[in-house]
């Protein structure tokens, strides 16, 4: 009988062997069929010349080799803590792949920090060929989910040690009580997840406004703690597929909580459970520092 970190670690080994698309654990079947979801996607059609066969191998080539330079910075990232537990680096395989062609993105990966439990960290990385004018860089997003004490550091990270975690649990009232098997509790939190709704406040060289859109799967799925009846999830609220907003919900078997981050600092984000505002956070660029629970950063990077 399989149990509940069984299923967990093979959605993920289900994500790792298709991630040349934009393959997830639990992505949509909508979303694995959209032309969106491959990286090196250009803005222009597919040349008629070019068989098809041969432009879909480019592609996964482009989105291999792409994800290689991603993966060897995030493997770079080392962390270390007085508490054991905290382990040296984030998890091989992204939760997640992603490109923005409307901010110029050409790819993103999302990244855990721990193998079980609740993440410790969540991180991105986002490719970009000429990020606010000054070539091709590769830009970080560090976001901070626990109190456990920990520095970061690679040659992009002079040290990221966050002085806590950027989410803290909230009780979610009007919530039914969690229901006893892993799969109904699943099929609650989607439903859950979906009274939040969130916008974006981008500002970079251009302003834009967006309302976010709630990817319809969980990226990630876990067991807060021990307790057989504890679960989680990690949600993310989009524009197109780039992460703005994180969503956790989690039980303890006996009631539900929720907990927000951020995953864009030239963003003012704004979340709202059931039409009212629950969280809201300025453009946090300038009022960033390596202490923060949240901090972003970029570096130079040389990619295809």
């Amino acid at each position: 009988m399989r149990t509940f970190t069984d299923i967990r670690h093979l959605s993920r080994q289900v994500a790792v062997m298709a991630g040349l698309g934009w393959v997830i654990a639990g992505a949509s079947a909508d979303e694995k069929a959209s032309p969106n979801n491959s990286a090196g996607n250009s803005a222009n059609s597919e040349s008629k010349d070019v068989p098809k066969s041969d432009a879909k191998d480019e592609k996964s080539d482009l989105a291999e080799r792409r994800l290689q330079v991603m993966k060897a910075r995030a493997e770079a990232i080392r962390f270390s803590s007085s508490n054991a537990t905290v382990p040296k680096q984030l998890q091989p395989m992204p939760l997640f792949r992603y490109e923005d062609q409307t901010r110029g993105y050409v790819d993103g990966a999302v990244w855990r920090l721990g193998e079980q439990g609740r993440p410790l960290a969540v991180i991105t990385t986002e490719l970009h060929p000429n990020y606010l004018g000054e070539g091709p860089r590769i830009i970080y997003d560090f976001l901070s989910l626990t109190e456990r004490p920990f520095t970061a550091k690679s040659p992009d990270v002079s040290g990221w040690s966050p002085r806590g975690s950027a989410a803290t649990l909230q009780r979610l009232p009007d919530a039914p009580p969690p229901a006893n098997a892993p799969a109904a509790r699943l099929g609650q939190m989607k439903q859950l997840a979906r009274r939040f709704t969130a916008t974006q406040e981008v500002t970079e060289l251009d302003k834009s406004f967006v309302h976010l859109r709630l990817l319809p799967r969980e990226v990630d799925r876990y067991s807060p703690d021990a307790n057989a009846e504890s679960d989680g999830a990690l949600f993310l609220f989009v524009n197109g597929r780039n992460p703005g907003v994180v969503l956790l919900l989690e039980t303890n078997g006996q009631e539900w909580t929720y907990g927000v981050g951020r995953l864009s600092a030239p963003s003012a984000l704004i979340l709202r459970l059931d039409d009212t505002i629950v969280w809201k956070e300025p453009r946090a660029s300038g009022s960033l520092t390596w202490s923060s629970p949240y901090t972003a950063t970029n570096a130079a990077a040389t990619f295809p």
